[in-house]
């Protein structure tokens, strides 16, 4: 199973579960994804669906296939996975 987490500025990153077994020799956590600064997680989703959509506060949408992102290690910062106008964010992302 992997998950795919989603910033407000249109980055996107798919992660297997598997990457967050191990735990860091402090006790702290893991680092699931490398975020710019300015930048945070909009939203994480458990695949068990076949596809993912991006939704932006202006009302722009896409959806994509799991299929086309590769999956990355957990310090990754991920892909742009939505064009943003100037202004706009990510405000959700849903497995569909």
């Amino acid at each position: 199973m992997d998950v795919v987490l989603v910033t407000k500025n249109g980055m996107v990153k798919r992660t297997s579960v598997e990457e967050f077994r191990q735990q860091g020799r402090g006790g702290g956590g893991v680092a699931a994804i490398t975020v710019a600064d300015g930048d945070q997680v909009v939203g994480a989703v458990a695949l068990s669906a076949q596809s993912v959509m991006i939704v932006t506060a202006g009302g722009r949408a896409i959806r994509f296939s799991v299929e086309e992102l590769r999956a990355m290690g957990r310090t990754a910062q991920g892909v742009r996975g939505i064009r943003l106008a100037e202004g706009d964010r990510v405000v959700a992302v849903v497995a569909v």
